[in-house]
């Protein structure tokens, strides 16, 4: 009777509160899973195309991944050769979308074309083998220099298209395509 009684009051107790508010659960948001030193390769009919890397990926409870770190992706050819290569801050893949999105002092060079890409956020899709962005963006080739705002094209940055209209366009004799990497530029 007491080991029933001493039962009762610990459930009792272990109801109570003290504000007698109904207690609300805890729900963590954070990472479930964290992994330095990522480096991940996508393929192709058994030939490597596409090496993405990062300093540490976290794996959300939905799927989602986030980089907090600067992130590296690079394209290559059938003969393995790297032609384009993509470069941001930071960066995170929404899975519900199954897009990754660069962010933060994008770059992204074709060595093919002779021509870079800067803007502050894109979405590249390996699915679709498309890159995209709906903020402003300059482009360099070799003679030309344009501003936008919104570009789309294939991954490989090879064909291109301003989806929001071209803001800027200068004609030079020759252009520096490759970034500075002494200095750090970031379109407003």
């Amino acid at each position: 009777m007491r080991f029933l009684l001493g039962l009762l009051l610990l459930g009792f107790l272990a109801s109570c509160k003290e504000d007698g508010e109904p207690e609300t659960p805890f729900v963590y948001m954070g990472p479930i899973m964290t992994v330095n030193d990522l480096a991940v390769t996508y393929s192709d009919s058994g030939k490597v195309v596409v090496k993405m890397s990062t300093a540490v990926q976290e794996k959300m409870q939905n799927e989602d991944e986030n980089y907090p770190k600067a992130i590296y992706v690079n394209f290559l050819n059938d003969d393995a050769v790297e032609y384009s290569s993509l470069r941001g801050d930071s960066g995170r893949f929404v899975k519900s979308k199954d897009h990754y999105v660069i962010m933060g002092n994008v770059f992204f060079y074709n060595r093919e074309e002779q021509q870079s890409l800067s803007t502050n956020e894109l979405i590249w899709s390996p699915k679709t083998k498309k890159i995209y962005t709906d903020k402003k963006v300059q482009v360099n080739t070799p003679t030309d220099q344009l501003i936008g705002n919104g570009m789309e094209s294939d991954q490989d940055f090879s064909n291109y298209k301003f989806i929001g209209g071209i803001t800027g366009y200068f004609k030079v004799d020759s252009l520096i395509t490759q970034p500075d990497t002494s200095q750090s530029r970031v379109l407003n």
